[in-house]
């Protein structure tokens, strides 16, 4: 297109011309590229210069076309294949499937448009390099590694991609040294509880259960009544809430259990149903809770006691090593906390360090002979 403008020079009127050009791909309508020029001074130089510009923006899509498919376009394709092989048959769920494509998006934004094949070794390192750089955790950094190893082995096999392996296959990843888990020792807890019963505090009983059961924050959300038997003193955990669609679902496994309650528990929950009388939920739902900042209220109210910073999910932490530690067998507390990997529950072994408790009991340094103030 060429287009005809007047701009005045020294009291002057002065015809230019400027020309604009956009070539879009046959094979691939999402591939555009534009070019333009200004400050042409003939109609004549305008028309040549205009047929040039079309010459370099097919060139360009040629390239663009033989490198293939944009990154963009193939990270769409594999979200809905995936998401009938994976979300329609309930091995995912679509929650997750949508971070896994807004984590791609978000650290490979400026690649969004450009052929997935610009995506080499090289450029994976770096915005790992990137995301180390803004203390992106190593575990969150593995995961986005093989989300795009799952894209790319998906657009090879599919034949959208002319590679013989995906670029994910040379890029090596670092752990970070590894940091001891937030935890709360027995003192710890009663603190924690003693102050928050002190205080009257609405999250006392929650945060109490939490301790009690090894329930997540979702499970403790969708725990009704009915889910509570006083006879055979269980609590039957079957579903979870999910603040982000604010919907229920089944739990993290997709698996029922059941968990014993404890005298104590069964003093809070009998206190509880004194409030909350005919309601249909066992604990009372409030804003914070409904918006997925159980965090945020745990760490304030330890802070103003000083104790440990912990998030909500810590609590089933401090369950665990609590079960591990007073001799209940690593199987029962699995079966409890539903945990369906052992290497899950290989975790809080080690955290509750009841693999090596008493191993150097045994170790004599002293000879009977050498006199000790013990």
């Amino acid at each position: 297109m060429i287009q005809k403008y007047v701009t005045k020079e020294r009291n002057e009127e002065v015809v230019n011309y400027r020309v604009r050009v956009a070539q879009r791909s046959r094979r691939n309508p999402t591939l555009r590229v534009s070019k333009q020029e200004g400050g042409i001074p003939t109609e004549a130089q305008a028309i040549r210069r205009e047929a040039q510009l079309k010459k370099e923006c097919e060139r360009e899509i040629f390239d663009l076309d033989a490198k293939g498919i944009v990154f963009s376009d193939l990270v769409s394709s594999w979200y809905l294949h995936f998401e009938k092989i994976k979300v329609a048959t309930g091995q995912r769920s679509k929650t997750v499937h949508d971070d896994y494509r807004a984590g791609i998006a978000k650290w490979f934004r400026r690649y969004w448009n450009r052929p997935a094949t610009d995506i080499n070794p090289y450029v994976i390192a770096e915005i790992f390099e990137e995301m180390k750089t803004k203390d992106v955790c190593f575990g969150h950094r593995k995961k986005i590694k093989q989300i795009l190893k799952s894209v790319f082995d998906y657009g090879i096999q599919s034949g959208m991609l002319a590679l013989a392996r995906s670029p994910t296959f040379e890029v090596m990843l670092r752990n970070d040294v590894e940091k001891k888990p937030e935890i709360l020792t027995v003192q710890e807890i009663q603190i924690l509880i003693g102050k928050a019963y002190e205080t009257n505090h609405e999250w006392r009983r929650i945060w109490f259960a939490a301790l009690a059961t090894g329930m997540r924050s979702g499970e403790l959300q969708a725990l009704e009544w009915s889910d509570v038997s006083f006879e055979t003193g269980l609590l039957n955990v079957n579903k979870s809430y999910n603040c982000r669609t604010r919907s229920f679902k089944s739990t993290k496994s997709g698996m029922w259990r059941q968990v014993p309650i404890s005298d104590d528990l069964l003093r809070v929950l009998k206190d509880q149903q004194k409030e909350t009388g005919d309601a249909k939920h066992v604990f009372p739902r409030n804003w914070e809770w409904d918006k997925g900042f159980q965090a945020r209220v745990l760490r304030k109210f330890c802070f103003l006691y000083g104790l440990p910073s912990i998030k909500f999910h810590t609590l089933r932490a401090c369950f665990a090593t609590q079960m591990l530690q007073s001799g209940v067998e690593a199987a029962k507390v699995m079966k409890i906390c539903g945990w369906k990997e052992l290497k899950t529950m290989q975790h809080y072994v080690r955290l509750a360090g009841i693999e090596v408790q008493g191993a150097t009991n045994k170790l004599r340094i002293f000879s009977d002979q050498v006199k000790t103030e013990f």
